[in-house]
């Protein structure tokens, strides 16, 4: 593995610790120092607002830089020096300021991230979704590590732990290579809200398509939400269920490793296509409380679900885009993700408590209209060589 792929794979290995840290323990840390259900529920709502108003913003800001490296740095480092604050915030309005700057830039700079690392792979001749398959495994393994270690140290040991994922995060970013082909003439482009060669490059044939991938990621945000606990409700054990979570991650993880091959046979839109189809069966499966073996393969499926659909956009949008504005058209894509799984994971949580598992007929629904969209753009122009 060549040096700048390396470094590119080691920080994606580390950069989702800080997630798998929070998911582990955030809510019962929240608990134990009186936080309310509401205000857990804000404190991990608030970051996610503020990337959906600044994260075009920091994407048109890093395209400006000499080097999307700069922005990266920026992002994890402010991160990772408010992390060091956590374990003085002390009530619910001291806590909610330190968490959202502590996640707050390292989110705005994820986009970024997936845009200079996309450029790189697509220079060097690496594969991206190999590379970003090393951050599902980082993950997993951090998720594993938080347990033992809490269970180890106690409920304290969840500062140190942020705190050290905080700064591995920043010390690995620190050790990317340059990012940007600094031969290439630039050209920043103008506009307002959006530069103007975005708006250009996102024609309504290209938007439909990235809207459709965006409900898709939405879609599994709910999963992660409230698959444990449907799950559990079905009398399944944690550690089954812990197992299917691994199992869905690995799916994952092993179809990123295999990605160059898939992505070079079949264009980014039938990739999405595909994607839609299988969620609307997983979905479906899952409002039928499917017995254990079952679950075993809609986990797997995964693979496809997720994968065609995350990775097809973030190779759609970079084929369709020039290097000037490639970060922030990323996070104009991160910014659609968001925001669907704001509105569907909350609009999913009142339907679930109303329904229980037939509230997944809401994901089978957006699944159809995210295979309509990738239909009608597909009608609008065929796919080609350069899909």
């Amino acid at each position: 593995m060549a040096k700048p792929e390396f470094a590119a794979t080691r920080y994606y290995f580390v950069t989702f610790w800080a997630a798998a840290v929070t998911v582990t323990y955030l809510p019962i840390w929240l608990n134990e120092r009186g936080v309310s259900d509401a205000g857990i529920g804000l404190i991990n709502t608030v970051p996610m607002a503020g990337i959906l108003l600044f994260s075009i913003f920091a994407g048109r800001l890093a395209d400006r830089a000499s080097d999307w490296k700069q922005a990266i740095l920026l992002g994890t480092g402010l991160s990772a020096a408010f992390s060091l604050f956590l374990g003085f915030a002390e009530g619910f309005w001291m806590i909610l300021l330190i968490w959202t700057m502590i996640n707050l830039p390292a989110g705005l700079v994820s986009p970024v991230a997936d845009a200079a690392t996309m450029r790189l792979s697509m220079r060097l001749g690496f594969s991206f979704g190999a590379t970003r398959a090393w951050g599902t495994l980082g993950y997993l393994a951090m998720c594993f590590l938080t347990g033992y270690v809490i269970l180890w140290l106690g409920a304290p040991s969840f500062v140190w732990l942020m705190v050290f994922a905080c700064a591995a995060r920043f010390l690995v970013a620190a050790g990317l290579p340059q990012m940007r082909d600094t031969a290439r003439p630039r050209a920043i482009s103008d506009g307002r809200l959006l530069s103007r060669d975005v708006v250009a490059a996102f024609e309504p044939w290209v938007l439909l398509p990235v809207i459709a991938g965006a409900i898709l990621f939405a879609n599994h945000m709910v999963m992660n939400a409230f698959s444990s606990l449907v799950w559990k409700q079905q009398g399944l054990s944690e550690p089954v269920i812990g197992g299917l979570i691994a199992l869905g991650a690995a799916a994952e993880a092993a179809t990123m490793f295999a990605w160059k091959r898939i992505n070079t046979r079949f264009p980014a839109r039938i990739l999405i296509l595909i994607a839609a189809v299988a969620s609307i069966l997983r979905w479906a499966g899952m409002s039928f409380s499917p017995p254990l073996a079952v679950i075993v393969l809609m986990q797997l499926g995964q693979a496809v679900t997720f994968t065609f659909s995350y990775l097809g956009c973030l190779y759609f949008i970079a084929k369709r885009t020039t290097e000037d504005t490639s970060a922030e058209a990323q996070s104009l894509y991160g910014v659609m993700m968001q925001g669907f799984s704001i509105l569907v994971v909350a609009g999913f949580g009142i339907a679930f408590g109303i329904f229980g598992v037939n509230a997944f007929w809401i994901c089978v629904t957006l699944s159809v209209l995210a295979l309509a969209l990738v239909q009608i753009s597909l009608r609008m122009r065929r796919p080609d060589s350069a899909d």
